[in-house]
């Protein structure tokens, strides 16, 4: 477990910001989850397959669990809520998500199990199972949060991992969604009611020196009044370079060395990146016209300028004419 996903584990297993994060997600911004609901649930899960003498055990450990109960107008359910944090793309996030789920779910019906085999209350095909007709499962849902800027250019579901072309094979695999949180997505940072807001908000602006520049004067206030460990987390996931000032009589502090250096820092990366974006496309640009011009004097075969130009081959014989 590296240093992002331990800082972010603690920070996220705090009540008030799982809560505000449910609620954002599952709930757009309303108040459903209160932090009080919320219940430890613990973050291994385990499954050992039965039949199978020397089938070794499945031990998963997530990130965060939470148990609590929802109370909306279609009444009260009790869900099973997992945070998972990634400061990087992890491009088979959907099967390792689908996996802690499923999991989960052996282990209630293996609970269920255990309770009917001590009180002898099952027969038949209920006996078999286990598990009673009338036995229900409590939701499993697993929220993934991207702690880094820019964009998720991973998969959000299983059908798009899978190699299959024929739409009609498709229809007979269950899909598995990805429910992740992009920073980078994210419109409206005021439903969020907790820290979580301007923090994932600084996350979003880190992604270009334009759009940090525009949020600056703006967020600066509630920037520098983040905690630590909001500091601490965007410190190991953006290395930020973020310290905070104490003030030993209130007992408070805020971010004030390091805010102007990081928007500095941000500025100078779009540029360097924009002007190596720039000489990249010069460079292509001048082997284009090379190509074209060897082609037009004869010394190169027009299938070969195609090939070697990175265009098609109707792009080429256009610039070719242009050329001529």
């Amino acid at each position: 477990m590296g240093k992002p996903n331990i800082v972010a584990k603690r920070y996220m297993q705090d009540n008030a910001r799982f809560a505000d994060i449910c609620n954002f997600y599952l709930f757009g911004g309303q108040q459903i989850i209160k932090p009080a609901d919320l219940a430890e649930r613990d973050v291994t899960e385990l499954a050992m397959p039965k039949g199978w003498e020397n089938a070794k055990a499945i031990e998963k450990i997530r990130d965060v669990l939470k148990g609590c109960c929802v109370k909306t107008a279609g009444g009260i359910t009790y869900l099973v809520i997992g945070i998972e944090n990634q400061n990087d793309v992890h491009y088979a996030m959907v099967v390792r998500n689908m996996l802690y789920d499923a999991l989960n779910y052996s282990s209630q019906i293996e609970n269920c199990t255990r309770q009917h085999r001590k009180k002898k209350e099952l027969s038949g095909a209920e006996y078999l199972s286990g598990f009673a007709k009338e036995d229900k499962l409590a939701p499993v849902i697993t929220i993934t949060i991207y702690w880094n800027a820019g964009n998720w250019d991973g998969a959000r579901s299983l059908h798009e991992m899978l190699d299959v072309n024929d739409k009609n094979i498709l229809k007979y695999v269950s899909d598995y969604k990805l429910n992740l949180i992009v920073p980078e997505e994210i419109k409206d940072f005021d439903k969020f009611k907790t820290e979580m807001g301007p923090l994932l908000e600084f996350i979003n602006a880190a992604a270009s020196g334009e759009k940090f520049t525009e949020a600056f004067d703006k967020k600066r206030t509630r920037w520098e009044n983040l905690s630590g460990e909001a500091i601490d987390l965007l410190n190991v996931c953006l290395d930020a370079k973020l310290e905070i000032k104490r003030d030993l009589e209130k007992g408070a502090g805020n971010v004030c060395k390091g805010l102007e250096e990081f928007w500095e820092m941000v500025k100078t990366d779009a540029r360097d990146k924009g002007l190596a974006e720039g000489r990249e496309k010069g460079i292509e640009e001048g082997m284009l016209v090379t190509l074209l011009q060897l082609v037009r004097d004869g010394l190169l075969d027009l299938s070969v300028g195609v090939e070697r130009s990175g265009v098609t081959e109707k792009e080429f014989l256009e610039k070719l004419n242009q050329l001529t």
